[in-house]
């Protein structure tokens, strides 16, 4: 890109003083709520409440889709993070924007209009939308400390949620502080809300000083990271499922994941890889847990434990100890299949380990570009090899005929073997990475010979230069 669209220069001096005193909450609110829808509309998109009133052959087909809607989505989030580094930080707030506002029309449309018969291409418009507010306002708030933070607690928090979320019982809806997801996600108020926020979000931004984005250039390695991880992912999943889904082909997908993990991360600058690789590892092994049911008490823990794993691992900083914590969790979750329908404290012990985990990697790698940590999520946003093995009884990428948790599913260990292998696997890459991104050690040069005196027969001293 040679040319750079000045979309906000004039328009910066208008934002009232009073409220940009507020700059710091507005902001950091914004990314939080953005973030969070986004996620959920990515993750948890089947509203079951009013889709079961439509026909079957169109529900079926939105399951079907719903792996690339999210794949589509995850590629635009990165797209959209590449493309609006290079327009700066005020054309970054109003992408999130209007991305928040075309999802308010959208949800209000499908009530009406999605039932009859356009349900995936419903789901298509979400998804990628959403996929463009996660990855703008990535952008927006990366480098403000408070408002990043706030961010990956949306963002994550939002994953975990609606990818632990529970099919509703045949007859009813449940409790509905547990199968919320499930039966109106997000809800219109909350899609309204964080909108308002994101356009006040354009107010109260600084005007940019100039120069400060002289670099134009698309970024194409976190295009091309992206691209990469989330096709092997989809094409390898998809291909799993519509075969016998033998051990060797699960061991042929999970090579297939493991490379595609390492070459993606090499496509990143530096070590900002080192997240990518975790991402993938924490992906499996989180959904190899049982995680349904679970009593209503429980619903705000993974978003307490999303926190609690971050703090730590912004403090520590040690993805090695992070990759240990993944192949724990995915010990776990082998460990306790066959028991965790019979004991409560089994699903709600894994939801915590997850959201722990996902923190704790997020926080202990997160890289220095929006980009990176994109890629990073777009990880958990599409659906990995643990899930394609858990749908491969009914041939489908997810973990029920319906896209979501069965409390009354057939478990089994494999799942968690499965992603131990990923995350050992993971664990070679990163070696790897850090081995060929090792930091150069500076070479120290020679100290020059001290200078040659020659006394004068008058006394007079010449020095001269050795050499």
């Amino acid at each position: 890109m040679g040319a750079r669209f000045a979309l906000a220069d004039p328009l910066d001096r208008t934002a009232p003083l009073a409220l940009r005193r507020y700059a710091v909450p507005i902001e950091a609110m914004a990314a939080l709520l953005g973030a969070a829808v986004a996620g959920l509309l990515l993750m948890a998109p089947l509203d079951l409440g009013w889709t079961s009133e439509g026909p079957v052959l169109q529900l079926d087909l939105l399951v079907l889709n719903m792996p690339r809607a999210a794949a589509a989505g995850a590629a635009f989030a990165v797209v959209s993070a590449a493309l609006v580094v290079a327009l700066g930080h005020k054309t970054a707030w109003i992408a999130s924007s209007g991305s928040a506002v075309v999802l308010v029309i959208d949800q209000l449309w499908n009530r009406d209009a999605a039932i009859p018969g356009n349900l995936t291409t419903a789901n298509y418009i979400d998804s990628i939308f959403s996929g463009i507010l996660l990855g703008a306002l990535a952008v927006a708030v990366f480098g403000k400390p408070i408002a990043t933070g706030a961010y990956l607690v949306g963002a994550l928090s939002a994953i975990l949620i609606a990818d632990q979320t529970s099919l509703p019982p045949s007859g009813g809806r449940g409790n509905p502080l547990t199968e919320w997801a499930s039966t109106g996600t997000p809800p219109v108020w909350l899609l309204v809300l964080a909108g308002a926020l994101l356009v006040a979000g354009i107010a109260v931004q600084q005007p940019e000083p100039a120069g400060e984005h002289e670099n134009t250039d698309l970024a194409m390695g976190p295009i091309l990271s992206a691209l990469i991880l989330v096709t092997a992912t989809t094409l390898s999943t998809q291909w799993f499922v519509q075969h016998a889904g033998t051990v060797a082909q699960a061991g042929v997908a999970a090579a297939i994941t493991i490379g595609a993990a390492l070459v993606a991360a090499l496509l990143l600058p530096g070590r900002e890889g080192t997240l990518v690789l975790l991402a993938v590892a924490v992906a499996n092994a989180g959904s190899a847990i049982i995680a349904v049911p679970r009593p209503d008490w429980t619903a705000p823990f993974p978003v307490l434990a999303v926190v609690a794993g971050l703090a730590v691992g912004r403090r520590w900083r040690a993805p090695w100890i992070a990759l240990a914590a993944t192949a724990g969790l995915a010990v776990f979750a082998a460990g306790t299949a066959g028991i965790a329908h019979q004991y409560a404290v089994i699903p709600v012990l894994g939801v915590i380990l997850t959201a722990l985990a996902i923190g704790f990697c997020f926080g202990a790698a997160v890289p220095k570009t929006a980009g990176s940590a994109v890629v990073a999520l777009a990880v958990l946003v599409v659906p990995c090899l643990v899930v394609a093995l858990r749908g491969s009884s009914f041939g489908r990428v997810a973990y029920s005929p319906r896209w979501y948790r069965d409390p009354h599913g057939a478990v089994s260990a494999v799942p968690g073997a499965v992603a131990l292998v990923i995350t050992l696997g993971c664990a070679a890459g990163l070696y790897l990475l850090w081995r060929i991104r090792s930091p150069r050690r500076a070479v120290a040069a020679p100290e020059p010979p001290p200078p040659r005196v020659i006394v004068m027969p008058d006394g007079a001293r010449n020095v001269l230069p050795q050499g």
